[in-house]
């Protein structure tokens, strides 16, 4: 039934999501499908994301172990100009979809997976960016819980970054509590892993594996097995970020460190002084 609801949609025939036409399938991922489409009264060009049926067991255990909160509702709560929009957001019988704008460009990811000549000289802004972002949804009383380049999405007109995909974000709460061992390997940090209890900082320490990624083109605790990374991330020290990369600015390696701390409490108590350390060093060429 729903692989007929998606025919429909792909062809433009969108009756249980009305008022919009699709334009094209955009992604498939493991959870949802991402669409190209149309507002059919103002014309505007939107994304539509539709989580598909295999996923909605892990969904509904989200939603009901940790969050208590749709992903639709979370990602609506957010008004930053580095976030995405989410315009509206609903169901399609059981599952959820979300309608969010349009963004032309591509993932952090996949720029620096490419040619890093496209990223020369921006490095610094790109990240200050991010981390606005990231401080706003924290501010906001939300973890990302997934914050890593595939989800820092570089709008090419603008060279602005927006943070991404909120599937697995969760409320940040004022207590530690035991959470979900989920979210990409790199950024994984080791209380995640140890199954111990967490709180906002897990994402402190994803930000600092970005920063650390895109200033030097290096992961911290790099490896091609992920048994081997996640060794790396609860037993060795990454290497000085400013061994990696000449340029980069003290305060900035420090606070990189910093983040990457084995130790939660010795990580930033949130990302304000980050965002001041990256906005006066903005404008640095790297």
């Amino acid at each position: 039934m729903f692989e007929k609801f998606l025919q429909r949609f792909r062809k433009g025939k969108a009756k249980e999501l009305p008022g919009y036409t699709a334009l094209g399938l955009i992604r498939e991922g493991s959870m949802a499908r991402i669409f190209k489409a149309r507002n059919q009264d103002t014309g505007q060009i939107v994304v539509v994301k539709i989580h598909k049926p295999e996923a909605r067991e892990h969904v509904a255990k989200l939603e009901s172990e940790y969050r208590d909160f749709t992903e639709g509702e979370i990602t609506a709560s957010f008004d930053h100009p580095n976030v995405v929009k989410c315009f509206s957001h609903g169901k399609l019988g059981e599952m959820p979809f979300l309608v969010l704008e349009y963004l032309e460009g591509m993932t952090l990811a996949n720029l620096l997976g490419g040619d890093s000549k496209r990223i020369a000289g921006k490095r610094l802004d790109y990240l200050c960016q991010a981390t606005a972002a990231l401080q706003h949804v924290h501010e906001r009383r939300f973890v990302h819980h997934d914050f890593c380049p595939k989800n820092l999405f570089v709008v090419a007109a603008r060279d602005e970054v927006k943070l991404i995909d909120f599937g697995l974000a969760c409320p940040l709460l004022g207590h530690l509590r035991e959470g979900p061992r989920m979210g990409s390997i790199e950024i994984l940090p080791p209380e995640v892993i140890r199954r111990e209890a967490c709180d906002f900082r897990i994402d402190i320490f994803a930000w600092g594996v970005v920063a650390y990624w895109l200033l030097s083109g290096h992961w911290p605790f790099e490896s091609t097995d992920h048994h081997q990374t996640l060794n790396k991330i609860l037993n060795v020290q990454p290497v000085p970020l400013e061994r990696r990369l000449g340029g980069v600015p003290e305060e900035v390696c420090r606070l990189v460190m910093r983040a990457l701390a084995k130790d939660p409490a010795k990580r930033p108590s949130s990302m304000t002084p980050a965002v001041g350390v990256l906005r006066r060093h903005r404008d640095v060429t790297l």
